[in-house]
């Protein structure tokens, strides 16, 4: 969950990004998005839709999102899916 707080700008009022916490569990990312807890580490979570509709005239956008950390991912919403019948797509890299 993000959570945003109030803060004064040039005399005027604005919300600006505070803290992303885990919808599941409550627990605090280390920044923006980012849940990893070394300091050569970098973990990012994303589940999300966005459908947008674009015309000459303009369009709209709407999006869903959740924000868990990778370890409620890994441990509740990757098992629950499996059982729905996905099967995950594992890549993995060096360099």
């Amino acid at each position: 969950m993000k959570h945003m707080k109030t803060v004064l700008i040039l005399e005027h009022e604005e919300k600006v990004f505070d803290k992303l916490t885990c919808d599941l569990c409550g627990v605090e990312s280390n920044g923006d998005e980012d849940w990893a807890t070394g300091n050569y580490h970098h973990a990012t979570t994303t589940l999300q839709v966005e459908e947008r509709e674009s015309y000459p005239s303009g369009g709209h956008s709407k999006e869903i999102a959740f924000h868990l950390c990778p370890d409620c991912f890994k441990a509740k919403l990757v098992p629950w899916l499996e059982t729905m019948g996905a099967k995950p797509h594992v890549s993995e890299s060096d360099w």
